[in-house]
């Protein structure tokens, strides 16, 4: 994948305590919860602090002499919209609790504990590259994660003569957990079916392949291989693109990748496809492509000055259809990590 930090922030400022007691504060919801180094247990209450627990539950028992601290947390992600407002303080927790005690790991190595952490603390699988996005990110730069090797790059941004505008179609989402499995699932069963002896990946194979199998794989399970397999092409060329600043080429793959989601990969919707293609019809709109889980969110949109104007008349008339408000916030590329 190939991401890039947004121009807003997930602060968590920790101090030290005599006791061995821990108060969080979340500033901006102007709640508190309590616990103590000895007592790190996840509590579906505690929803927010179970992250900064999660976090320093991996790294407090590493040296001994650690006492209690105060965990503020604030920040300005918009919630609840696929942004990875979660995911951001999840790394922003992780790098705080390691170097609180004593530590410095990689990008790779924060990644790894992050996911050791959601097993045994949360009791869920995640993957190293979804947190390698925001671990590995940099100022004013986007990364290029591998999520077989485990490793981010970084990547210079191809947007700095582009405005970013990232839409929230407001459409209420129903739970997406179980189609995202179904999809996961398919891709599994059409890897099974092409390589018997399970030493290939996904990854490993070309639209070609999967061609031969035409008439013999289920119509669902090669439609989402075959996105799988052209996304993986699609962000090498788009690496490339972003190696040689080329913002056109980059904004074209950006579309691409749209029309596999919606056509392939089959989670879009018809919110989000007249967002999309109503944006990508006014002159001087490069890309819109939806962003998050999908079946609703948000969309982000590559134009020029010129097109802002008529791209938030259309919104009022996105508005007028289907009876949802859009929220329109222009963005940029951010700083990515930073500890101080």
């Amino acid at each position: 994948m190939i991401a890039f930090p947004m121009d807003r922030r997930i602060s968590v400022a920790v101090s030290g305590r005599r006791d061995s007691s821990i108060r969080f504060y979340a500033a901006d919801l102007n709640e508190r919860k309590r616990t103590n180094l000895s007592n790190l247990k996840y509590k579906r209450e505690d929803r927010w602090a179970n992250y900064v627990k999660a976090a320093l539950y991996a790294y407090a028992g590493e040296p001994s002499g650690l006492k209690g601290f105060n965990i503020t947390v604030s920040g300005d992600i918009p919630q609840a919209l696929g942004l990875g407002s979660a995911t951001a303080l999840q790394c922003a927790a992780a790098k705080a609790a390691a170097l609180v005690a004593g530590f410095d790991p990689s990008p790779e190595e924060l990644a790894r504990t992050i996911v050791r952490t959601d097993r045994g603390y949360f009791e869920r699988d995640t993957k190293a590259a979804a947190y390698l996005a925001t671990l590995a990110s940099s100022d004013g730069a986007m990364v290029y994660v591998d999520a077989a090797a485990e490793s981010g790059e970084s990547l210079p941004s191809v947007f700095a003569d582009a405005r970013l505008v990232l839409t929230d179609s407001k459409v209420p989402r129903p739970p997406v957990d179980s189609e995202m499995r179904q999809r996961g699932d398919d891709c599994a069963k059409g890897l099974s079916m092409m390589d018997g002896s399970g030493s290939k990946r996904l990854r490993d194979f070309t639209i070609d392949d999967l061609d031969e199998y035409m008439g013999l794989m289920p119509e669902r399970i090669r439609r989402h291989c075959a996105f799988f397999v052209e996304e993986v092409q699609r962000v090498k060329e788009a690496r490339e693109a972003s190696l040689h600043g080329d913002l056109h080429a980059f904004a074209k793959i950006l579309n691409k990748s749209q029309s596999g989601l919606r056509n392939s990969y089959e989670i879009s919707c018809p919110e989000i496809d007249w967002l999309v293609k109503r944006a990508v019809e006014i002159d001087g709109v490069l890309a819109s492509r939806m962003i998050g889980k999908g079946f609703g969110g948000c969309t982000v949109s590559a134009m020029s000055d010129q097109a802002l104007g008529e791209y938030r008349s259309r919104l009022e008339e996105y508005e007028r259809i289907f009876g949802f408000k859009p929220h329109a916030l222009e963005i940029s590329v951010g700083a990515g990590m930073i500890a101080v």
